[in-house]
């Protein structure tokens, strides 16, 4: 059984992964020593979450979420982080709209 947060940032991972553009969300510190290691990495049925974080809620029922990813080199940084953040919200205002939820989105490069 999964935790609530790990299920949104799951749901989230794939809402961002579809969006033209993204290369792969930002790995996390855990893959980053793995491939330096040469252990391999698990593959499994879940995208890597590393790349987006869950802050909250605040007493006003708002959470910041946080998404790094990296870009496709073919594509403008700005038009994709847009993409990003507007896929999200509507993936959100779909399932939580009672909560005004705070999108950042963050380009840490491109392929």
């Amino acid at each position: 059984m999964t935790s609530p947060a790990t299920d949104l940032r799951t749901e989230l991972a794939r809402v961002v992964e579809e969006v033209p553009g993204v290369a792969f969300l930002a790995p996390g510190i855990r893959r980053r020593l793995r491939s330096l290691t040469g252990a391999s990495t698990p593959d499994g049925p879940t995208p890597d979450i590393s790349g987006i974080t869950v802050s909250g809620p605040l007493p006003d029922g708002s959470r910041t979420i946080g998404i790094r990813l990296v870009c496709r080199a073919d594509r403008r940084v700005l038009d994709t982080a847009r993409a990003v953040r507007e896929a999200v919200d509507a993936h959100l205002g779909g399932t939580c709209a009672e909560s005004p939820d705070r999108v950042v989105v963050t380009v840490t490069g491109a392929v």
